[in-house]
């Protein structure tokens, strides 16, 4: 049955959430900034780099934290980070400074890793980063890489992938494996945890994704999947 993003990550008044992977981290950033600030007082931002924001849905933007300023009203969606010029690129405005205006909104949208815009990636050493103000962690696959040949011209960080991963596609075991990756999408977060199957758009790829999802429901835990389409805003759970 289809539902709601908020639904699908079961979100609540005071979470932050701190999303990561490849495949549709940005989008779906900003899918839920404009579905969350029909319920409140919302910030996206990042906790690393990001393109800076230009989504239709954003009422106030900031290219850094010292031009910040309070915003008294009760549903907006306000986008905030370190701008620089030459790369029109958000670098983060500090976990203090996230941490001292955390309480100025209901939610906080954080992006938490970066992908170069490839398609699926293996996380460095000092990635995620998730600051200790978390509620709740979302990691994004994309599903047009399920059965695709490995080569590192879509997956970032590819010597450690291949260091870590003998297969010569993106198979099930391909996702257990970065999953139970050291950091990994979760780093040293513990709970909720989400993983969001993007990009399912015809029956063979939803088919692929729901026998991934299967597998690694199996085989991990404490770990909710979801999947869908933030292009179509179609979102599925099983």
């Amino acid at each position: 049955m289809k539902k709601s993003l908020i639904d699908i990550f079961q979100i609540k008044k005071g979470d932050n959430i701190f999303i990561t992977g490849a495949g549709g981290k940005t989008s779906l950033m900003e899918k839920l900034g404009s579905s969350l600030k029909k319920e409140g007082r919302v910030l996206i931002s990042t906790s690393t780099k990001i393109r800076r924001p230009k989504n239709k849905d954003i009422d106030y933007i900031y290219d850094s934290f010292n031009s910040y300023k309070k915003i008294d009203e009760k549903k907006f969606l306000l986008a905030m980070g370190k701008l620089d010029p030459k790369t029109n690129k958000f670098s983060s405005i500090g976990e203090d400074n996230l941490t001292k205006i955390s309480k100025d909104f209901d939610y906080m949208l954080i992006e938490a890793d970066g992908c170069r815009n490839l398609a699926l990636k293996m996380w460095k050493s000092y990635e995620p980063v998730i600051y200790n103000i978390s509620s709740k962690v979302i990691c994004v696959f994309s599903a047009k890489v399920i059965g695709r040949r490995i080569d590192k011209d879509f997956i970032y960080n590819y010597d450690d992938f291949i260091k870590l991963i003998d297969e010569k596609i993106v198979n099930k075991e391909v996702f257990l494996k970065l999953i139970e990756s050291k950091p990994g999408p979760f780093g040293d977060f513990s709970s909720p945890k989400f993983i969001f199957f993007n990009q399912v758009e015809s029956l063979e790829e939803k088919e692929k994704t729901l026998e991934v999802i299967k597998f690694l429901r199996k085989n991990t835990k404490n770990i909710s999947y979801a999947y869908g389409s933030l292009l179509r805003e179609e979102y599925y759970e099983d």
